[in-house]
């Protein structure tokens, strides 16, 4: 019988912590070098178009700095790059195709490629980055594509969450939340799919209810805290059974306790400890 390996996928905030030294560069490479051995890791597209985003939004001098996270991102061996969030649901619990030709991980391979060889965050606006081997062609890279579909996220969900607090919308249920996201994704919302999808998304309709409780409050900036957005679509992701979350963001591990997913939404120390027993 072969053993199933276990998959990580890490939040933005802890790859700037690996990036800035915050998190120690011996306890990364003890993590790396446990998940080559015993392990996986994978890249969600969440966390690489946010950080691609940061490169966008950043000036000419913090261009250094916002590569270098996308440098570590995408240092462990043998990565894999997992699509958007509906269409890792679409295949992973459904089975079906992925709809989004655009962001396919070879062409995600590419243009981390060419961010990563870019000498300046111009040089990737005018399309003059040069790749080893390849001198005699020159490219850029469409950062606002990223930026743009994050922006638009972000907006959808504040106004969203603004029509609830203001009483023009509805709170859902699991039930309501479930068929909406079948009819996103392009599934059929039958009783069986509905179920499955339940099961398979539970964390991640425990954090929207979560949400809902924090909307009601005038006290909850939308605009301050529009990341919580793209925390709930990185818990799609467990709809795989085997990855694994991991988050330097308390306020995750909390809204979703509960969960029957919440064993594996961890932070960095708890998959240190895992790499230690490990050895």
């Amino acid at each position: 019988m072969t053993l199933r390996r276990p998959k990580f996928v890490f939040d933005t905030q802890v790859i700037s912590y690996l990036s800035d030294g915050t998190i120690p560069r011996i306890e990364w490479d003890a993590v790396r070098k446990f998940m080559s051995r015993r392990a996986r890791y994978a890249i969600s597209s969440i966390t690489l178009y946010e950080l691609l985003a940061g490169i966008e939004g950043g000036d000419e001098a913090h261009f250094r700095e916002n590569q270098r996270r996308i440098k570590v991102l995408c240092e462990p061996e043998k990565r894999k790059f997992l699509p958007l969030p509906g269409d890792f649901v679409r295949s992973a619990v459904f089975g079906l195709a992925l709809r989004n030709q655009s962001f396919q991980p070879h062409k995600l391979k590419t243009w981390i490629e060419v961010i990563l060889s870019a000498q300046a965050k111009k040089d990737l606006k005018d399309g003059r980055v040069t790749l080893r081997g390849d001198t005699d062609k020159t490219y850029g890279s469409p950062l606002s594509l990223f930026a743009d579909q994050i922006r638009r996220g972000k907006q959808a969900d504040a106004m969203r969450l603004e029509r609830l607090r203001k009483g023009f919308l509805s709170a859902s249920t699991q039930e309501t939340w479930s068929r909406a996201v079948l009819a996103r994704i392009d599934v059929p919302s039958d009783p069986a799919n509905v179920m499955k999808l339940q099961t398979a998304l539970d964390a991640a309709w425990r954090y929207e209810l979560a949400r809902y409780e924090l909307a009601k409050s005038q006290h909850y900036d939308f605009a301050k805290h529009d990341s919580d957005w793209l925390d709930g679509q990185l818990l799609y992701y467990l709809a795989d059974p085997l990855i694994h979350f991991i988050t330097a963001d308390e306020k995750i591990k909390h809204r979703t306790k509960g969960s029957s997913q919440a064993d594996r939404i961890l932070g960095f120390g708890e998959l240190k400890e895992m790499a230690q027993a490990a050895r």
